[in-house]
């Protein structure tokens, strides 16, 4: 694929700093199905795209919070959500695999297609870096984290079908 402009959901070093930051806000220190942590990296990186989610019936002011982050659409037109989901896919992939291999998450749980952050401390620099970008987003970051400990991610109420981002019907339950 030619690119003619940057576009941070293309780089597999961003996508493995971004899977950082939610480790550092989310606590990924116990398995969590690679999917979710997909699916979370999706909305951080496009946190104005959340507001399209199927909320619990308390969560749904979270759509506001969403709303106002549309500013920081990117320059230009961007494919749909199930698309540009599918697209990023290869470059998770590719983050994970870069972070297994340098020893921050446990190449165990990967080889079962699931994400556990090891003990293996992170350099000051990036997690500082890290906790000031969550901090200036905190409230996505907030919502985030709640996403994954409140909202299942398989079968009819989780995170695939409440999003539409990934195929939910042949889920085992």
């Amino acid at each position: 694929m030619t690119q003619l402009t940057y576009n941070e959901a293309f780089d597999p070093y961003h996508a493995a700093f971004r899977f950082m930051r939610l480790h550092l806000a989310c606590d990924l220190s116990k398995r969590t199905p690679f999917d979710t942590l997909r699916i979370l990296d999706f909305y951080l990186l496009f946190p104005f795209r959340l507001q399209s989610m199927k909320f619990f019936s308390g969560d749904v002011g979270w759509r506001k919070t969403s709303k106002s982050y549309d500013d920081r659409a990117p320059y230009g037109t961007m494919p749909d959500d199930n698309s540009l989901f599918a697209r990023i896919e290869p470059f998770q992939r590719a983050a994970i695999t870069s972070l297994v291999h340098s020893g921050y998450i446990s190449a165990d749980a990967w080889t079962v297609n699931e994400v556990q952050f090891t003990e293996e401390s992170l350099p000051p620099a990036v997690r500082a870096r890290c906790i000031e970008l969550n901090t200036s987003m905190a409230d996505i970051v907030g919502i985030l984290c709640q996403l994954k400990s409140r909202y299942p991610l398989a079968g009819s109420d989780g995170l695939k079908d409440r999003t539409g981002l990934l195929e939910y019907r042949y889920d085992p339950v």
